[in-house]
């Protein structure tokens, strides 16, 4: 099993590889990780996994050095006592090979950029059409990955089935969020049983993704309501947001204001614009959850949350969290121990 080795401050750990179409990447013998993982489970009775799943921009190098960086901010913190985990690393191809492709951007976008409209928005704000594409071409990427048969959400599947009783907790930055969103949904679907934890950690997916309804917009529900509706996650579900993040408060917002075609009803004080993004913005829900709370702002040197199994939070980490990476920090460990121990 290729593992990506250990070091004074983190686990070795198994890394997952995902092809273009979302589609696990096969061993050199041929042989499928996911199934090697879930054998491993099995045979080890390991009580707990940690799947890991990077964002935007990550090769493979990348990605590795961003898994160190998270795990060594949580090897400061500790595991619960009497758990026996297991980290599951994730690569897909979340750069593309040609800054200018443009075979993934929604084809309303596509038609914003064939009348002008969305060049003109783009100068206004200061934004290279390279970056607003790669990060629109990216995005539905994640979304297949999340959803291809042969994708995350087989992995899941298989961590699940592995093991009765496993605690699975998932942990997302970026479009990762997205990914694991739709892969908890895909395994749910195949009769998968319930993630114990979710950390959204600077969600680069809709505010309303998990919602019944979607404010403003006649249409339906959130991408991935049935992650709520259906209770797919037993304990805490907690997304982190920051006003630093020009990421997700710039390049999605542009973009989400075109793919909803830019319109508007009045926006309503106190939760999040129509167009707003997980990580800018925090959890929106219509109608509203007497589950979802927002936990006070997460500052240096926090070590003390008070979470519930079955609830959903937002945080405001603007204190911590400077750009749309930066978000290796040792309190964000402690909040996802906390929510892991519940």
């Amino acid at each position: 099993m290729p593992i990506v080795p250990p070091t004074p401050t983190t686990p070795g750990y198994p890394l997952v590889v995902f092809d273009t179409d979302g589609r696990e990447v096969a061993e050199t013998d041929g042989t499928e990780l996911s199934r090697t993982i879930a054998a491993r489970i099995a045979r080890e009775r390991l009580t707990d996994v940690v799947l890991l799943c990077h964002g935007w921009l990550d090769d493979l190098p990348t990605a590795e050095s961003n898994y160190h960086r998270w795990l060594t901010a949580a090897h400061e913190v500790g595991w619960p006592r009497g758990s026996k985990p297991l980290v599951v690393g994730v690569h897909w191809p979340s750069t593309p090979t040609d800054t200018g492709e443009l075979t993934d951007v929604p084809a309303e976008l596509q038609a914003h950029l064939d009348d002008g409209t969305l060049l003109k928005a783009l100068e206004s704000a200061r934004v290279e059409l390279a970056e607003f594409l790669s990060f629109w071409s990216m995005r539905e990427r994640a979304i297949s990955l999340g959803a291809t048969d042969a994708g995350l959400g087989r992995l899941l599947t298989r961590i699940f089935a592995a093991r009765s009783g496993l605690r699975v907790h998932l942990v997302g930055h970026s479009l990762g969020c997205v990914a694991l969103s739709g892969a908890l949904v895909k395994a749910a679907a195949a009769g998968g049983p319930h993630a114990t934890t979710f950390l959204l950690l600077q969600g680069a997916e809709s505010s309303w993704a998990f919602s019944q309804s979607v404010p403003f917009f006649t249409g339906g529900a959130g991408r991935y309501h049935a992650v709520i509706s259906d209770g797919l996650v037993d304990g805490a579900l907690i997304a982190t947001r920051s006003t630093h993040d020009q990421a997700l408060t710039v390049l999605y917002r542009i973009g989400m204001e075109f793919v909803l075609q830019r319109s508007y009803a009045a926006e309503s004080v106190g939760r999040p614009a129509r167009a707003a993004a997980i990580g800018a913005e925090g959890l929106g829900f219509d109608p509203p959850l007497a589950t979802a709370r927002t936990l006070p702002p997460i500052v240096p040197g926090a070590s003390h949350f008070g979470l519930a199994a079955g609830h959903q939070y937002t945080v405001d980490a603007s204190a911590l969290i400077a750009d749309h990476s930066d978000v290796a920090h040792v309190e964000i460990a402690r909040l996802f121990v906390a929510a892991a121990s519940i």
